[in-house]
């Protein structure tokens, strides 16, 4: 009887998390051509995991296109696919974790750069 509630136990405490074993972190694309940007501040995964919590996402993909601000944050993220229910707002906030250095590959400002997030939780897909 002990086995059967440890075990119940378990697999409640583990069940809510989404997966990310296989998952790798969502890689920022600029969307407006210029050089590369380079991250410097990046989530990692147990901050995603926490934030997927947070939202109540299970499964699901979203992609979201956003703004660079001045201190390199991205903002102003706008839905432009989500499949999954709080896909669409997880992976909006989930950009918001990361910060730009100021100058891209060129030496030019990232203000006002345009980028585009995909982050997807559940199974792995293959790609």
């Amino acid at each position: 009887m002990r086995r059967l509630i440890l075990a119940a136990f378990v697999t409640a405490c583990l069940s809510p998390a989404p997966s990310f074993a296989a998952q790798r972190l969502p890689v920022p694309k600029a969307i407006d051509g210029g050089a590369k940007l380079k991250w410097v501040v990046k989530p990692d995964m147990l901050q995603i995991s926490k934030l997927a919590g947070d939202h109540g996402v299970h499964q699901g993909h979203a992609v979201v296109e956003c703004v660079i601000n001045a201190r390199g944050r991205p903002k102003d993220c706008v839905v432009t696919e989500e499949q999954g229910s709080g896909q669409g707002a997880f992976v909006s906030e989930l950009a918001g974790r990361y910060q730009a250095a100021s100058k891209d590959g060129d030496g030019k400002p990232v203000e006002g750069r345009r980028v585009q997030f995909a982050f997807g939780t559940g199974p792995a897909r293959d790609a």
